[in-house]
């Protein structure tokens, strides 16, 4: 999900920028009331609405939600139709000789996941970066530390892949694959809070250090995605919001993230 001229549009209001926190208030709605809200914000006078004055918005705030409200639902479309079934991600992974570990649990009756994703993810990474003679560390056991001009920063969590090494890298991932037969959980929403997180600290620390740092997510899992929409959303919003740098949603990985990482790479070795 990247090149989209209008998310461009998004991310240039800036992470920091009133607008997303008045989206996080929209988020909290459910269906129906945020339908509402919308139209109520697209139709109605300011002066017979109860939003203006209890949320402080401005008509041109009033005119973005209601405009990022559509281009949201267009996205989201998007991204479900990109998420793969465990069988396809599966099938990617033998055409191109992509060998796979199983999660595994202590219950048998637990759906033994594989780990495609990781797997894909992270023999691309290592194929590209061979050819700019670089390192990458696709299985960090550790946090990532910066210290740059005495600037310090841990993250807050171990994170699934950085470029060069977990000291001073200038690209990291995390990778959320879920490949179980149930509906889901709070595991898809602890995903959301996670690559929240470890952005927000990312651009903080981009701040101090004047140090750009990539900050890639992958998603993928067609029926577990596709009964928490609302979270899948929200990762939609993290990338608008320019918390997340590039995301990756289910076959796009087969296809962009070799290019994309390239570019990157190019990109650092020009500098």
């Amino acid at each position: 999900m990247n090149g989209d001229l209008e998310i461009e549009a998004w991310r240039k209001l800036g992470w920091k920028n009133p607008f997303w926190e008045l989206l996080r208030f929209y988020c909290s709605l459910r269906g129906t009331e945020q339908k509402a809200f919308l139209l109520e914000l697209s139709t109605a006078k300011k002066s017979d609405s109860r939003w203006w004055d209890l949320l402080n918005i401005s008509d041109d705030a009033a005119k973005l939600i209601v405009k990022y409200g559509s281009h949201r639902e267009q996205l989201l479309k998007r991204a479900l139709d990109s998420l793969r079934t465990e069988e396809q991600a599966k099938a990617y992974c033998k055409s191109e000789s992509i060998e796979w570990e199983i999660t595994k649990t202590k219950s048998k009756d637990h759906h033994q996941s594989s780990k495609t994703l990781i797997a894909t993810v992270g023999t691309i990474a290592q194929r590209v970066c061979v050819n700019f003679k670089e390192t990458v560390d696709g299985n960090p056991q550790r946090r990532c530390v910066w210290c740059i001009d005495n600037h310090l920063h841990v993250t807050a969590r171990n994170l699934d892949g950085a470029i060069p090494a977990l000291r001073d890298p200038y690209i990291v991932w995390e990778i959320k694959e879920y490949w179980g037969k149930t509906s889901g959980g709070s595991k898809m929403s602890d995903a959301v809070y996670e690559c929240h997180l470890v952005g927000r600290e990312i651009r903080e620390f981009e701040e101090k250090s004047k140090h750009k740092i990539s900050h890639i997510v992958f998603l993928d899992g067609k029926d577990q995605w596709n009964a928490r929409k609302s979270d899948l959303a929200r990762f939609i919003d993290l990338h608008n919001q320019g918390l997340i740098d590039h995301l990756f949603i289910g076959k796009s990985v087969e296809d962009e993230w070799e290019p994309t990482l390239t570019k990157l790479l190019r990109a650092r070795k020009d500098c």
